[in-house]
Parts: C-alpha cells; structure tokens; sequence
C-alpha cells in the first residue's frame, strides 16, 4: 500500500511540473451599444417573440427571437442596472425623462421608474406623458425595424447567438 502512495505521490508531482498546453484563442471583447438601441433591439425582438408584430427578414421564427433574447439579455441586464442606479438621485430622473425621447427609451425609462416607485414631480410626470405617447413609440419602432436588420447590433448578435444556443 505504501508503494501505490509513492507512485501516486510522484506522478502527481510530475503531472503538476508539466506546462499546461494552452490553446491560444481570440480575446473577444463584447462591443459597446447605446442604451436606447439595447433597449430598442431587445423590444422589437420581444415584440417579434410575442407575435405582437410581424416577423422580419432576419428573425423569420419564434425561436430566432427566443435565440436572440438570449442572446442579448446579458447587455440589457447592465443597462438596466446602470439605469437603476440612477433612481435614487432626482437629478438623475430629470435627465433621464430629459433625454428618453432623444433614444426611444421613454416607455422604458417609465416601466423602471413604475417598477421602483419612484414618484416624479408633476412637471416630470406630464413631460414623461408627453414623451411616452403611442406615437413616438409607434415612430421609434418603425424605425427600428426598418433597419434593425443591417444594423450592427443584430450582426453582433447574429455572430454571438452560437454561444447562447441551446436544444429547448
């Protein structure tokens, strides 16, 4: 029994003075969106996903879009969590209904502010209205999907979705 401790003893010691092989591989840094085209791409696919809106050339199916969703959560989860930060200081709020319109973010931004109570003035409230009407919503996606699909979001999306796929 003592020479099977040795033997293991010194094959382990030799295994563990071995250099590791290691298999050079790409760093691949995720590339950076805008909040409101994270936003914008992650609606139209859920609306896609949802049957609330037609397929598109380049998410023809439901498990596209599932793939897709997927795929781009992790990005959507930072920016969510970066927007949530910013809920507790008023002068953030401010700058975020200020500014929600400029990247289609508005119902969004309203959705987060609902989900963590956060109560606006009535000047934020009324302006947050404006901004959030059916129209610009209505003008943000149309927009969206009219180039969604050669964007460079859904081509980083398109190259990542292989890490993210899976048999359902």
């Amino acid at each position: 029994m003592s020479i099977k401790i040795v033997l293991l003893l010194l094959v382990t010691v030799s295994c563990s003075q071995m250099k590791k092989l290691e298999t050079p591989h790409k760093a691949h840094a995720p590339k950076e969106f805008s909040r409101g085209e994270l936003i914008m791409g992650t609606q139209l696919i859920s609306r896609v996903f949802d049957g609330e809106m037609a397929p598109l050339s380049c998410i023809p199916t439901t498990d596209e879009a599932s793939l897709l969703l997927r795929t781009i959560q992790p990005r959507m989860d930072i920016v969510q969590d970066d927007i949530e930060s910013l809920l507790d200081d008023n002068k953030e709020v401010e700058e975020l209904i200020k500014n929600c319109d400029q990247s289609c973010t508005c119902p969004f931004i309203d959705d987060l502010l609902r989900e963590h109570l956060v109560i606006l003035t009535k000047p934020q409230q009324k302006m947050l209205e404006k901004k959030r009407s059916q129209k610009e919503v209505n003008r943000c996606l149309t927009y969206m999907q009219e180039t969604f699909c050669k964007s460079e979001l859904y081509q980083e999306l398109n190259k990542e979705k292989v890490d993210f796929s899976f048999e359902e």
